[in-house]
């Protein structure tokens, strides 16, 4: 076969496409990134396609706004390109979002917001898109990017095959696209002195004749060498492979004509793409900076939440605040930019996401006062079915029915109210713990801060009325609480609490313990912002006592208080690197403790009605190099778990950082993997569901399960390969940290557990809000409910045309084929599926049955459905 030529004969085609990457902030600011790509590379690349074939790259949208804002004459000659073919949008985000960290809702409207932007100011549509940097890709991005209208998906990292470079990626509802990875990455025909050598190893794993070489990296500057290199290298080299400079759809275009007329098969495969075996994807990433990932996450769930709240108060008559709602959403997917939320750049670059954060935190604070507020009062003007005057009204985010804890603040005059024994609505009475109140001088409320467990309609409301006497108490109630020594038990399960050391034991059926729960781990740390290592081959300290000997952790103060709705277990313990007599440990008690370098209060959260074990745990960390985990230890035996994950679920092996592969890693398995919201752990007769907010770096060894709370580094990247060795002191986390996770023990796996449920209704708070004096209301309402409960709401919003309608979606998370039912609060006019932009289309057509206030369908396993309803 002669050099150059296929099996089928073809002489090959190298399609070298020109680019730059775009990162919003990395090691250097905003500031400096605008200026070096608006200012030195796009004026550069105009000035080379003004005088030559040249062609060129742009990925984010972010970048294009900026240009049309500074520098108005040089972004009309961008525009003129990109009509005329020669600059291509490939992506077309907003900006390049990290896939495996921020909320699946997020991932679309980095879409939204930047394909509608190019239709907008270009009028053309992006085909590709070009993941050229981002950390992993999620195992729901074929389905993702096929409903927003992308044909084809070029990408750098997670693959587990290296062979062949081409071809069909399936989601988990099993939506294909056709793929690309980059062997060679993005800098494959940087150099252009190495065009011969970069083309036999592209070669080697290509599908057809059809080779594809990004020519660029991360701000690189145009080379206007490129149009001679090409045509010497077709002189010289034409016969056996000709080199064209083209762009991705070029290539792809190309690609698919020869699978087709070939009738090639492709190879298929499916899932995520999160191996480090040929590129690598920085797993330890998802505990670096651990103050933005619990940010973006706590900002994500609140805006989903008050963007639903809005659109139920505009179609109730009121006003819907779409900018306000999209500056929000903006701010939200500047964090989620693949640099950003993955906490690897500068200390500098997040002095922007601190302010971010704050405008996000004043925002939503208002938007959502305004929405509830609204909504109580088009509500109480209604006047449907029973009508009360109430104190308090509960909301509910989800789409089903919640009974959960809520927390609230009450404000009362003088002379009102003198205790709160209770919550009534209709014939429904329930307890309440007051958490600490303050009295007038003749001894009435002021105010005071209750904790209760209401039970609230799915989207929707429920109004009580404060009871200055005991609630009604029922002759037999099966859920119960009650305290044996330092054993809590309720309905569900037992929680044995070690005063000695604070840690806790859950026990079920015949008092055989099955977990060890809440566990401090705390180990050597001598990585970077994307690297975990450590030269010890144990931990620094465990609270069990476990690691190097000087040190140990001690419990300063332990306390149970209880109330009739839980208990909560209080514990306060230190870490001291030294304490004496340090030998003969076994036999001689410590008298002297020095050098505390971790301190930490932790409150343990056991319902007498809810299944869960809440945990809050406050650090204070002064230990540098160290990483902090939390340990939750089984007796199960299992070699791989559940993670929760972007509109699904995905499988993860166990017992990864002591997997040796037999052929050399790019990335060596470490065994930590991140996941959204939750992840479990059984072995099909039991199970453990461990819940977080914003903790997404996890891991499963040797029966136990860890949470990473933090890591402490100095270094962006300590040996200059994964970036520059630039020092990072803002990263060693020397400040106080608040962690919020959950446990939830259970028979069988996730599925039969409804894992996702328990997950969300810890994600999403219930919200209590103090109603005005004398205003009557329904006592209940649901505004949305999906049926059955695998069927998850994603988003209700406004649609973004303004016509009118609102966009309704939701996903199924069991992976079961499933007949869903969406009741409504009013008989909508008319409904009809889109895709993800909101647009028709004919790969998104459901069969939709209307049936008065009700919309039936049928759900494939994991399926993504948006439908626009006008009300």
């Amino acid at each position: 076969m002669a050099k150059g030529e296929t099996t089928r004969g073809e002489k090959d085609t190298i399609y070298l496409v020109p680019h730059t990457h775009y990162d919003a902030i990395w090691v250097f600011t905003k500031e400096d990134y605008f200026h070096i790509n608006l200012l030195l590379i796009l004026k550069e690349v105009v000035e080379l396609l003004e005088k030559t074939d040249y062609k060129f790259l742009i990925e984010q949208t972010f970048l294009l706004e900026e240009l049309e804002m500074r520098y108005p004459e040089l972004f009309s000659k961008v525009a003129k390109y990109i009509n005329e073919g020669k600059i291509e949008i490939a992506n077309g985000e907003y900006l390049m979002a990290d896939t495996m960290l921020p909320n699946g809702e997020t991932l679309i409207r980095e879409i939204l917001v930047g394909k509608r932007y190019v239709k907008e100011k270009f009028g053309v549509d992006v085909p590709v898109m070009w993941q050229a940097d981002s950390f992993g890709l999620n195992a729901q991005l074929p389905q993702i990017y096929k409903k927003s209208g992308y044909k084809y998906v070029a990408f750098r990292r997670g693959v587990a095959k290296r062979k062949p470079s081409e071809f069909i990626w399936q989601g988990l509802d099993g939506t294909g696209i056709l793929a690309h990875w980059m062997p060679l990455g993005y800098r494959a025909g940087l150099d252009l002195t190495q065009l011969a050598e970069s083309h036999e190893k592209l070669k080697e794993v290509a599908a057809t004749s059809h080779i594809l070489m990004p020519s660029g990296s991360g701000v690189t500057m145009p080379q206007s060498e490129t149009p001679e290199v090409v045509k010497e290298w077709n002189e010289n080299n034409g016969e056996w492979a000709k080199i064209k400079i083209a762009t991705l759809s070029e290539f792809f275009e190309a690609l698919e004509n020869e699978v087709e007329n070939q009738k090639l098969k492709m190879d298929v495969r499916k899932g995520e793409m999160y191996s480090g075996k040929y590129s690598e994807v920085f797993p330890n990433c998802c505990s670096s900076r651990m103050w933005i990932k619990q940010g973006l996450y706590d900002y994500e769930t609140w805006l989903l939440s008050c963007e639903r709240w809005s659109a139920i108060s505009a179609i109730l008559n009121s006003h819907y605040p779409s900018e306000e709602l999209m500056n929000c959403w903006r701010k939200i997917l500047f964090i989620a930019f693949h640099d950003v939320i993955p906490g690897t750049g500068m200390d500098r670059g997040y002095d922007e996401v601190k302010q971010y954060m704050s405008f996000l935190k004043t925002e939503m604070s208002t938007h959502c006062l305004r929405a509830h507020t609204q909504i109580i009062e088009e509500e109480s003007k209604e006047g449907e079915g029973e009508v009360e005057s109430g104190d308090i009204m509960v909301f509910n985010s989800l789409s089903w029915e919640v009974k959960n804890w809520v927390e609230m603040e009450l404000n009362f005059e003088k002379g009102k109210i003198v205790t709160i024994k209770g919550l009534k609505s209709g014939e429904e009475e329930i307890d309440v713990e007051v958490i600490k109140f303050a009295r007038y001088k003749d001894d009435s409320l002021r105010s005071a801060k209750i904790g209760f467990v209401p039970k609230v309609p799915a989207l929707g409301y429920k109004v009580y009325k404060i009871l200055e006497r005991e609630p009604k108490r029922y002759s037999y109630d099966k859920n119960c609480i009650l305290i044996r020594g330092n054993t809590i038990e309720n309905s569900f399960f037992a929680v044995e609490v070690d005063p000695a050391t604070g840690l806790v034991d859950v026990v079920q059926g015949d008092r055989k313990r099955i977990y060890t729960a809440n566990e401090l781990v705390l180990e050597e740390e001598t990585g970077d912002l994307y690297y975990h290592r450590q030269t010890l081959g144990i931990p620094v300290k465990t609270e069990k006592g476990e690691g190097v000997k000087y040190g140990s952790f001690r419990v300063e103060n332990f306390g149970i208080a209880k109330s009739s709705l839980r208990r909560v277990v209080n514990v306060e313990t230190n870490y001291f690197s030294l304490r004496w007599p340090y030998r003969l440990t076994e036999k001689m008690e410590p008298v002297i403790w020095r050098h505390k370098f971790l301190e930490c209060t932790k409150k343990i959260i056991i319902y007498k009605d809810i299944p869960r074990i809440d945990f809050i745990t406050h650090v204070e960390d002064k230990h540098p190099r160290a990483r902090l985990r939390v340990r939750f230890s089984t007796d199960i035996k299992s070699s791989e778990y559940a993670c929760g994950s972007q509109f699904g679920v995905v499988s993860r092996p166990t017992d990864q950082a002591n997997y040796k592969p037999e052929e050399e890693w790019v990335e060596e398995p470490c065994g930590a993997f991140p996941s959204l919201r939750w992840l479990d752990y059984s072995d099909g007769k039991k199970g453990l569901t461990v819940i977080h907010r914003g903790i997404p770096e996890n891991e499963v060894k040797d029966g136990d399960i860890y949470l990473t709370l933090l890591r402490s580094v100095l270094m962006l990247s300590s040996d200059g390969k994964a970036g520059p060795a630039i020092p990072v002191p803002n990263a060693q986390e020397l400040r106080r940290y608040e962690f919020q996770y959950s446990i939830y023990p259970h028979e069988g796996d996730w599925r039969e557990a409804s894992s996702y449920k328990h997950a969300y209704e810890f994600n999403f708070d219930l919200d209590a809000v103090q109603l005005p004096k004398g205003v009557k209301l329904p006592l209940k309402r649901s505004f949305l409910k999906i049926e059955p409960k695998n069927v998850v709401l994603s988003a209700l919003k406004k649609t973004e045309d303004g016509d009118g309608g609102v966009i309704l979606r939701f996903y199924e998370t069991k992976g079961e084929e499933t007949d869903a039912e969406i009741s409504l609060f009013k008989k909508p006019k008319a409904v009809k599926a889109v895709n993800l932009l909101e647009e028709e289309d004919e790969g998104v057509e459901k069969e939709l049955k209307k049936a008065g206030d009700k919309i039936e369908l049928k759900m494939k396993p994991f399926e993504i459905v948006t439908l626009k309803v006008n009300i």
